[in-house]
């Protein structure tokens, strides 16, 4: 059908749609080989008109690279032979697409040809080889041996971020956790690479690789259980300052008031002293601030260190939180006996009042 109607209007497969593709990019990504054929066989600049918008497009020869797609590749090569070094917006050849489209296939039969060798050092718009782009890869196993071993592969090319490709390898072992990173044999890979660039690597067992992902593990999980600690902390301290400011205050305003008698012999003492309820009032009170302000301090010392480096200082953080949380809620348990006893000891003389 397709065939039909382009035979009876040819000039419909020049004419692009909203998205900017025309009827051979759309056969080219369906892999329509005969409709190709015969498009590119009555017009072979049709290869070489882009799909896209302005700021952003590709080419035939991309797309049939996205797709892994290799007889569509034959076919476009066959009716445009230098299609192969077209780039597309973000000036990606067609191995940088096929590698990050994971087109494994593709790529080992790409290379056996000496005419993609040029294709190897070729750099995007952000300076990234196809090596590059191979190194931030999770899905490859290994770097494919005609890659590794060609020579016009520029191993230790920088990036615009200054980063070669063993150096994105090794950014991705180091900030991804394990189901989210290169395969050890392929971190392998481009550490030899780098070896043949000049520069020494170590080379870290499976194991030892394993050991440094856990311990990145173990420590963004002790960074959570600190930042649960230290919010915990931030609105205890508050709880805590204001009992310190309130039984600081009761400390010099008694209830019942002072002897305000100059001819007394207790002048300036408390009235309500000889009474057991504001005994009580008063020493619970002291109780009351002296756990505030233990709890201050132990949160004071909290906020010192609080980017403890090890399982034994997060340990010493997670006991004074524990010890800080004791002394508040003693605190606060002496500061409602104060309460009670101090209203007891006015209202005596009324039961009634006193107890309700």
């Amino acid at each position: 059908c397709a065939r039909l109607l382009w035979q009876w209007n040819k000039s419909l497969c020049e004419e692009a749609d909203v998205s900017g593709w025309n009827s051979l990019h759309y056969a080219v990504y369906l892999g329509l080989k005969e409709a190709v054929s015969d498009m590119l066989e009555w017009k072979k600049s049709l290869a070489y008109l882009p799909a896209g918008s302005e700021n952003r497009w590709t080419t035939t020869f991309h797309i049939a690279a996205s797709a892994g797609d290799e007889n569509m590749i034959n076919e476009l090569l066959k009716y445009c032979p230098d299609c192969w070094e077209m780039l597309d917006s973000r000036d990606q050849n067609a191995l940088h697409v096929a590698i990050f489209n994971n087109q494994y296939m593709l790529v080992n039969s790409l290379l056996k040809s000496r005419k993609w060798d040029s294709l190897a050092d070729d750099a995007d718009n952000d300076g990234n080889t196809p090596l590059h782009l191979l190194a931030a890869s999770i899905y490859w196993a290994h770097v494919p041996v005609k890659l590794r071993e060609n020579p016009r592969a520029k191993k230790m090319s920088f990036n615009k971020e200054n980063q070669t490709p063993l150096d994105v390898a090794l950014s991705c072992i180091k900030r991804t956790t394990n189901k989210e990173t290169i395969s050890d044999s392929m971190y392998r890979d481009f550490a030899n690479i780098g070896r043949l660039g000049g520069r020494e690597t170590p080379v870290n067992t499976p194991d030892e690789i394993y050991l440094q992902r856990e311990n990145l593990k173990h420590a963004k999980e002790r960074e959570t259980e600190i930042k649960g600690i230290m919010s915990a902390a931030q609105i205890h301290l508050v709880v805590a300052t204001l009992l310190v400011t309130v039984t600081f205050a009761a400390g010099f305003t008694l209830p019942g008031g002072f002897d305000s008698d100059s001819n007394s012999p207790n002048e300036g003492m408390a009235i309500l002293t000889r009474k057991a309820a504001f005994r009580v009032f008063v020493i619970t009170d002291v109780i009351a601030f002296a756990c505030s302000a233990g709890a201050i301090f132990s949160y004071f010392i909290m906020a010192i260190n609080h980017r403890p480096t090890s399982y034994q200082d997060l340990r010493i953080l997670w006991a004074l939180s524990r010890v800080a949380s004791l002394l508040q809620l003693l605190a606060m348990l002496a500061v409602v006996i104060a309460f009670v006893t101090g209203i007891y000891a006015t209202l005596a003389h009324s039961l009634g009042l006193s107890i309700t």
